[in-house]
């Protein structure tokens, strides 16, 4: 659960068009979300950001977001994202978004991002990075 979670918050994000491409740290484009639609690398719809829920190619909720806590389908809390903080279950910070950079919950840059909301990245990585 900590790597999935740190995971989460390993991206660079920048717009083009109504394109956000999501790239890990080494610059390479590993998803993409357009209006809503989650595309893999390839451009191929892979789910759905919609309204809190997240959903799966088949349209079936796989998760929800809800006033900074990230659920699975089955509703059990699988963490929290406060204030820029990415935390586990228990609480425990495990990665941070400051100052436009990407870190682990020792401090080390991951990444960074621009352009879109972080919890999308989030989101998308939690969910649909494999």
């Amino acid at each position: 659960m900590k790597n999935l979670l740190i995971l989460a918050i390993v991206s660079l994000m920048f717009g083009i068009a109504n394109a956000q491409r999501i790239q890990n740290s080494s610059g390479s484009t590993i998803g993409m979300i357009e209006s809503g639609k989650v595309k893999n690398s390839s451009g191929s719809t892979i789910g759905y950001i919609e309204n809190g829920r997240i959903k799966n190619s088949s349209g079936s909720t796989i998760g929800i977001y809800n006033n900074g806590r990230v659920q699975n389908a089955s509703g059990s809390t699988i963490g929290y994202i406060d204030k820029g903080r990415v935390k586990n279950s228990s609480g425990n910070t495990i990665g941070m978004i400051e100052n436009g950079r990407i870190k682990d919950g020792s401090g080390k840059t991951l990444g960074s991002y621009s352009g879109v909301k972080p919890i999308d990245a989030a989101l998308f990585l939690l969910f649909f990075f494999k």
